[in-house]
């Protein structure tokens, strides 16, 4: 399951408010998306990809590792 659908079912059951704060950097063909999530507004995590999903990936399975719920 990828892990922005699983930090959003976390959330829910939690009760938590998830934010994603997406930008992109460097030239369009050779830049690169940055993608920080909060939850509850404060930040857990932080990740880079070549596509803004794949920043946001990486950004949510740091979040569920900070959270507790992946190793």
């Amino acid at each position: 399951m990828p892990f922005v659908n699983s930090l959003n079912n976390v959330a829910q059951r939690n009760g938590y408010s998830i934010h994603f704060q997406d930008t992109h950097h460097g030239g369009q063909h050779n830049g690169y998306w940055l993608s920080i999530v909060y939850v509850n507004n404060v930040e857990h995590g932080r990740a880079t990809g070549r596509t803004g999903r794949d920043a946001r990936e990486g950004a949510a399975q740091l979040a569920l590792q900070v959270l507790g719920y992946y190793s």
